[in-house]
This record gives C-alpha cells, sequence and structure tokens, in this order.
C-alpha cells in the first residue's frame, strides 16, 4: 500500500506566507484541502454573514497554526524521552518502573516464639440475671 503523503510525511496544516489577505489562515486551509483559497474565502464570508462562527474560528486559527516554513517539533518530544527510552527506564515511574510491576520488598523471617495466651475472664452477671438468681 503506497502513502498518499509525498516523501512520507503528512500534510501539515499552515498559515500562508505568500498567498495571504488577513494572517494566511484560508489560504492555509485551503492548500491544506486541496482547494482554491478564493472559495474557501467566499465561504468564510458567507458563513460569517449567516452565523458569525468563522469570525471565532478563524482567530483561534490564527493563533494556533503555525506559519508556512516554521520549525515543527522533533518526533520524540521531549528529547529526554528518547534517551531515557534506551536505557530502559520510564519517564513517568523511572528505571524501577510503574508501583505494579515492582517486586514486593523480601519479609524477613518471622520469629517462632510459642504464642501466649491469656485465659478468657466469665462474662459477669447482668442485674436482670442476678435479680433472677436471688
Amino acid at each position: 500500500m503506497t502513502s498518499p503523503y509525498p516523501a512520507g510525511q503528512p500534510k501539515r496544516l499552515e498559515r500562508s506566507k505568500s498567498n495571504r489577505v488577513l494572517g494566511g489562515v484560508c489560504a492555509g486551509v485551503a492548500n491544506y484541502l486541496n482547494m482554491d483559497p478564493t472559495l474557501v474565502r467566499v465561504l468564510t464570508v458567507l458563513l460569517t454573514l449567516f452565523t458569525g462562527v468563522p469570525v471565532v474560528v478563524y482567530l483561534v486559527l490564527l493563533l494556533v497554526v503555525p506559519e508556512e516554513g516554521a520549525p515543527t517539533a522533533p518526533a520524540s518530544y521531549p528529547p529526554v524521552a528518547q534517551a531515557e527510552a534506551q536505557q530502559g527506564s520510564d519517564p513517568v515511574w523511572g528505571s524501577s518502573g510503574a508501583p505494579w510491576e515492582q517486586q514486593p520488598p523480601a519479609a524477613e523471617p518471622a520469629q517462632t516464639q510459642p504464642a501466649q495466651t491469656q485465659p478468657t475472664p466469665e462474662p459477669k452477671p447482668t442485674d436482670h440475671e442476678q435479680g433472677r438468681q436471688a
């Protein structure tokens, strides 16, 4: 099965640097969806006239979506996790692993001493029982 992505990399949503009117969001979305940027802009304006929602979405995307050509995050973030994975240590629980994966500490052998038993006292008669006996 062949990958639909060029050179094995998935497509990223990025704001356009070259084809921008305001922030490059519509052109970036159009590039991501393989559409004409003008069509995406017209649809955005029409939806804004009827609902107003695209204004909020546009502002969120303007803040969240990286600009075209921005550096990407490394494949293994944080880099420490990769070094710890090579050493066989868990980044959360440490080298000994999760508590339920750890071996319980060795129990010390119990001392064998005879158990001391105390005689159980006889129950005292209650006032009601004493009244019957008298």
